[in-house]
């Protein structure tokens, strides 16, 4: 019997690589898949902490005796708590009482910005993904 030179792949061999190449598309879709919803989680978690941050900013603004002279960096201000600074400290805002202490309140960020506008305090950040909040928050002036 004659043998035929045998070049190239038999049915065998292209049917194995077709199913690897099948499986291997497979996977890349369910990576795609799984991307979106992790990314999402990610977004909105900074939404919980910016929902918390307002909480906290709101509070702690309830009654205010005094407010010293307001930066964009930094706003003080003082309660029966004693003197209450929040500050843009690297990529936080952090709060100070009296001075002393190193509450982080909102992390991640690339800016932040603090403005007074009558009885209302305006915070404006960027967080480093460049997803951008801002919220204005009233300040209950209470008289001593």
């Amino acid at each position: 019997m004659k043998r035929i030179d045998e070049k190239g792949f038999s049915l065998f061999e292209s049917m194995i690589h077709l199913l690897i190449f099948t499986i291997l598309i497979q996977l890349t879709l369910l990576f795609f898949h799984w991307k979106e919803p992790v990314q999402s989680s990610y977004q909105n978690d900074f939404l919980s902490e910016w929902e918390v941050f307002s909480l906290e900013v709101q509070e702690l603004l309830k009654e205010v005796h005094v407010i010293e002279q307001p930066r964009t960096t930094s706003f003080t201000f003082h309660t029966e708590r004693g003197r209450i600074t929040l500050q843009v400290y690297q990529q936080m805002i952090r709060k100070l009482v009296n001075g002393e202490g190193h509450v982080p309140l909102l992390v991640d960020l690339r800016s932040a910005n603090f403005l007074v506008e009558g009885n209302r305090l305006k915070i404006m950040v960027e967080k480093t993904n460049g997803i951008k909040k801002e919220g204005t928050f009233a300040i209950g002036i209470s008289s001593q």
